[in-house]
């Protein structure tokens, strides 16, 4: 894999949108191509070679692309907006929209990232070492519902901020720290594990998919039809160890629900009233459900 450097010439103070500079479009172009290309630094047009000094190689294929943005910070958006393959490396923190409708390769940001962190996205995978804005995996205001991720993969090592995988799809998102608000409104499909704690409301409005938290939920949707204790779940094929408490909804949105809630009992021991309603359930349909 040949790989090319981007680097700032000076300190962005206003959004630099990088959408241009992806495997896709620099791979089989000459180093002089590549400085020509045009991007915006605000409202004001410029070229890759205005914004960075660029060194490396350039690769023939996609496929075999690497590209590294070097000191990198918020003010960079749109990063591997599109992407189909090849990898982005970004070394730093990244603005929004990055990995936006990305269809495949690997965008791997090595701090924070900032709201709709691979919004609409179809393929792939992206990695935060960091922690992530709101609405991971989800769509763009005013977009149709269900339009958000639809597929690939997305790690986050930190916290998450609300929505994540809102309106999602399909496709898996891992949150290994804490997530805030609604994760998984209106999901369609798709599977979320959160790590840790979530503000509360998961899988409000869901109609389908998987939701999984193995922290502290603050609060739940009423709306949710508890169905029993699972002795565990799978999450992108690997099973994880209970007992979960087990809810299906959501009931305002749908009369035969399909969407899959499941809390750690151990770390939220305010929803044992719960068991009050149905005893431990152990039949071949609910463990299929896992």
């Amino acid at each position: 894999m040949q790989t090319l450097i981007l680097k700032p010439k000076y300190v962005f103070t206003v959004p630099v949108e990088v959408e241009k500079i992806i495997p896709d479009k620099v791979a089989g172009k000459s180093l002089g191509e590549i400085l020509k290309l045009k991007v915006y630094e605000g409202n004001r047009k410029r070229t890759v070679g205005d914004l960075f000094e660029v060194s490396g190689e350039v690769a023939s294929k996609p496929e075999e692309q690497e590209i590294i943005f070097q000191n990198s910070t918020v003010k960079l958006r749109r990063v591997g907006e599109k992407m189909t393959a090849g990898k982005i490396v970004v070394e730093g923190d990244v603005g929004p929209l990055a990995g936006y409708k990305m269809a495949g390769g690997i965008l791997i940001i090595k701090g924070n990232a900032g709201p709709w962190l691979g919004a609409r996205m179809k393929n792939g995978t992206v990695e935060v070492f960091g922690n992530a804005g709101g609405f991971v995996g989800s769509k763009l205001r005013g977009e149709p519902f269900h339009k958000g991720m639809s597929g690939g993969m997305i790690i986050i090592h930190g916290n998450a901020g609300r929505e994540v995988g809102a309106h999602m799809s399909g496709g898996k998102i891992l949150v290994e720290g804490n997530a805030g608000v609604l994760p998984g409104l209106h999901m369609a499909k798709g599977n979320i594990l959160i790590k840790g704690n979530c503000a509360g409301w998961p899988g409000t409005h869901m109609i389908g998919g998987k939701i999984i938290v193995l922290g502290h939920v603050d609060s739940m949707v009423p709306s949710f039809s508890f169905e029993g204790i699972m002795p565990k779940v799978k999450f992108a094929g690997q099973k994880i160890s209970g007992p979960f408490y087990f809810f299906m909804g959501d009931l305002l949105d749908t009369e035969f629900p399909s969407g899959k809630l499941y809390i750690l009992k151990e770390t939220n021991k305010h929803l044992s009233f719960y068991e009050q309603f149905i005893e431990e359930v152990k039949d071949e349909w609910l463990e299929a459900l896992a």
